[in-house]
């Protein structure tokens, strides 16, 4: 139901085949078009890849709200790195080897291994810090194991320095875990990162 507004001399809402809305401040007036849904194979394909990214994503979104150098200034975590993943959605191919955690101008670790990993223990991953004058003390290493078919995930960081960094989880048998790393470093109140690397372990 529309609402005439006598005083500014406008509506706002729908009076037969006219809508009166905002836009860019402007009261317009504008003829109806019944919005569409449309349901193609493609719209489909592109709905369960956004689907199936949102569901892989929230499992550890919250534990790295604060290890994470992406912009989230209006937005949460997990859809920070839909955003920049886009690419993947738009294609309708959710790749885990491919997705982007965490991206930045910092160089990456090298060396980066993966200890032993046993059901229901935490594990360590070993690595080979840069060496870059962008990089200070104070620069971390995250790492994030994801377990999408049994719905765990672990966070490890670890000052940048150590060269090693343990990843709280209890992995289950059998299982694969989807394995990211990244830099993170601080300038003041605000973070600077690398992209995120990628590996995967079974159990």
């Amino acid at each position: 139901m529309g609402v005439l507004n006598v005083i500014k001399g406008k509506w706002d809402g729908k009076v037969g085949q006219l809508v009166g809305a905002k836009w860019k401040n402007l009261a317009t007036l504008r003829a109806y078009a019944k919005p569409s849904n449309p349901n193609t194979e493609k719209q489909q394909t592109v709905r369960t890849v956004f689907k199936d990214m949102t569901s892989f994503t929230s499992l550890f979104t919250d534990m790295i709200k604060y290890l994470t150098s992406l912009d989230t200034r209006g937005q949460s975590v997990r859809n920070a790195i839909l955003k920049i993943n886009k690419a993947q959605v738009d294609a309708g191919t959710f790749n885990k080897a491919t997705l982007l955690v965490n991206k930045g101008g910092l160089p990456n670790v090298t060396g980066f291994t993966v200890g032993t990993v046993t059901a229901g223990s935490a594990f360590d991953c070993t690595f080979t810090a840069p060496v870059a004058t962008n990089i200070t003390s104070k620069a971390r290493i995250v790492v994030v194991a994801v377990d999408g078919e049994n719905k765990i995930a672990g966070v490890g960081d670890a000052l940048l320095s150590t060269g090693t960094v343990n990843v709280n989880i209890s992995p289950v048998s059998g299982g694969t875990l989807d394995i990211y790393y990244w830099i993170i470093d601080y300038r003041g109140s605000s973070r600077v990162g690398s992209y995120s690397g990628y590996t995967s372990k079974t159990v």
